[in-house]
This record gives structure tokens, sequence and C-alpha cells, in this order.
């Protein structure tokens, strides 16, 4: 591999890592675990009498049902969410903010989201787009490489 493709993915990867470390630090202060965190973030973002389904939430954001549920269960110990059957469902849950939730999520989520909103907007619209493009290829390049040196077909192995 040649010096310039390592540093710039050293220089990525260390972006990436000081990117998440400030989603963990925020979420650390308010005293939330970084899945519940972004369970809250997630049902902060949506419009009124939208419906949000844990399965749904999985798929958003990549992560396993076992660790969406060990954090649904933390936030329903808190008072911040409950969760109920999805209209026209059986067995899919949808995630609704309490009352307490959604004063807990306006005092403490939504002002990161406007911070979040602010520095995006610091991009211009065409580095907005190039950049989501980029980001989005690197990661189906990632994933297929990693497929590859696993032997193994998207459908086997998926990241979490």
């Amino acid at each position: 591999m040649d010096n310039e493709l390592t540093a710039q993915l050293t220089a990525f990867n260390q972006i990436y890592k000081e990117i998440d470390d400030a989603y963990h630090g925020y979420a650390k202060l308010h005293e939330l675990s970084d899945t519940a965190f972004w369970v809250l973030y997630s049902l902060a973002r949506l419009k009124p009498g939208s419906v949000y389904t844990q399965r749904e939430l999985c798929a958003d954001w990549s992560y396993s049902p076992q660790t969406v549920n060990s954090a649904l269960k933390q936030l329903e110990k808190q008072g911040l969410i409950r969760l109920s059957l999805a209209p026209g469902s059986r067995k899919h849950k949808q995630l609704l903010l309490t009352e307490r939730g959604a004063a807990y999520t306006k005092e403490h989520i939504e002002p990161l989201m406007e911070a979040e909103r602010n520095a995006f907007a610091g991009l211009c619209p065409q580095e907005r787009c190039e950049l989501l493009s980029a980001l989005r290829k690197h990661s189906e390049l990632l994933k297929s490489r990693i497929n590859e040196i696993l032997n193994t077909s998207s459908e086997d192995w998926s990241p979490q």
C-alpha cells in the first residue's frame, strides 16, 4: 500500500473516531449509553404522529436487535419511552416518547441536533452532497471487500 493512501486512510479513521467520540461524550454527559442516545435522537427527529418501530431503528442505525433491546429497557425504566404494538401488527413494537421523554429530548437531544445542522450548514451544498456520496461509496466498497476476505455473501454477514 502506498504511503499517501495509508496516510489518508489513517486521517479518515482518526476523523471518524473524533466524530464518534463527540457523540459518545455527549451521550455519557447525559448518562446515556450510545445506543440509548441514538434511540432518543431517532425519536426526536420524527414528525408528530409518525410510527417508528424497533425493526426500523435496527435497520436505520445498523444495530442488532439485542443491542437495541437493552437500550429500550434502560429508557423504559427511566420513563422516557414506552413500547406498544405497531398499528396493524401483532409482533412489531413501535417506540414512543413519553411526556417525560419528549421534555428530555427537547432539553438534551434537540440542542445537539441544532448544533449538527449548524455544522453541516457550514459546508456548501456541493460539499454536503460530495461528502455523503463519497461516504456511501466508501461504506459499500468496504463491506464488499470485507465480504471478499471472509469469502461470504453480503446476505451471510452484515456489520452491526
